[in-house]
């Protein structure tokens, strides 16, 4: 028997195979989900005021708090879906023996599962790509269509996006000369200087994210790994069984005093025009550090039997059918906030950028 009711349908969806999400899980993990349209975020610069000495009759100076930003943001909607026609239900699936015996109901409740599966894991790779976008850029940009040909030709659609600076994008690191006309001491001394920037903003990143043509580079410098000695790389600090498909450990260096984590990222996806990108651009170098913000979500809200249900979860699948059509639809919808606790947390820089 195939599962129509949403809250059952959230709970089997919770129970499937983890999809695992390398910048959204390791820097952006869940928060919370609100019963509401709004999502809120709240954010604060990291401060380095010094405390005042003060005459002993003094009770204490007070402190003005600098950089504290909440806001109530309208949540995006993701909301991909896919029909089941009464002809696929008759029709023999994929590596199935003609003499199987399967009804077109078994073969129902097997496309339910698959498509609800394949839906869910486009929406987690959009939750993906909205973190890695906020990281190189800044901000997120959200184009909501309303049909599946305009997203496949990129027109017709409601712009917003989220913002994260106010005039000017102050997360990009620019090298002093080209990075591949950089000797292996240069590059380290970049690193160095990336690293000293942000201590002196009052965060220590720990993780050095690179995109696979960076990794290349200095993973076959001879001479960046013999500055570090390669028994002082360690190997085993991350195991790669524990890491997604896509990433790697490169093991550890010391940065300016900070112990920092080496992976190398190169996933991709197929965008909405049938183009396969990468997450992580070319030539692309992140300072980061785990948990340097959340995902916050919004509540999904549609019509079913007996009126309007709103349900405030991180994903929401849905079955409906269509008696005119004679066809159904498996939905799945998701509101998330990615955003970062401090603007100036991080730096990213990019080796095909001119100096």
């Amino acid at each position: 028997m195939i599962i129509t009711e949403t809250y059952k349908l959230i709970n089997g969806i919770k129970k499937m195979y983890p999809v695992v999400q390398f910048f959204k899980n390791r820097y952006f993990p869940d928060g919370k989900v609100y019963y509401s349209e709004k999502a809120l975020i709240e954010t604060k610069k990291k401060g380095r005021v010094i405390a005042p000495f003060v005459v002993p009759v003094v009770g204490g100076i007070a402190i003005t708090s600098e950089g504290y930003r909440a806001m109530e943001i309208d949540a995006p909607y993701i909301a991909p879906k896919k029909m089941i026609t009464a002809e696929e239900r008759e029709k023999k699936a994929f590596g199935e023996s003609p003499e199987s015996g399967r009804t077109p109901a078994q073969r129902e409740n097997e496309l339910e599962a698959e498509y609800m599966d394949d839906l869910r894991k486009s929406v987690f790779r959009r939750h993906e790509q909205m973190c890695t976008e906020l990281l190189t850029t800044g901000k997120i940009l959200m184009k909501h269509y309303s049909n599946g040909d305009d997203a496949a030709k990129g027109i017709n659609y409601s712009l917003k996006y989220l913002q994260f600076f106010e005039n000017e994008f102050g997360n990009k690191y620019n090298f002093e000369k080209r990075f591949g006309d950089m000797s292996a001491s240069e590059k380290i001394l970049e690193f160095y200087k990336m690293a000293a920037i942000l201590r002196k903003r009052g965060t220590r990143a720990t993780d050095i994210v690179m995109a696979h043509d960076v990794s290349r580079i200095l993973m076959t410098n001879k001479d960046f790994l013999e500055f570090y000695d390669l028994a002082k790389v360690d190997f085993g600090d991350i195991k790669q069984s524990e890491l997604p498909e896509g990433v790697a450990c490169n093991g550890r260096i010391n940065i300016n005093g900070v112990v920092m984590t080496m992976f190398t990222y190169d996933e991709y996806y197929e965008d909405l025009d049938g183009q396969e990108k990468a997450m992580l651009p070319a030539g692309t170098i992140a300072f980061l550090q785990p948990k340097m913000g959340e995902t916050v979500y919004a509540q999904v809200t549609f019509y079913s039997k007996g009126g309007f249900k709103s349900y405030a979860e991180k994903i929401v699948p849905r079955f409906v059918g269509s008696e005119r059509d004679n066809a159904a639809e498996v939905q799945v919808f998701s509101r998330p906030v990615p955003y970062p606790y401090d603007w100036d947390s991080w730096l990213i820089a990019n080796i095909n950028d001119e100096p």
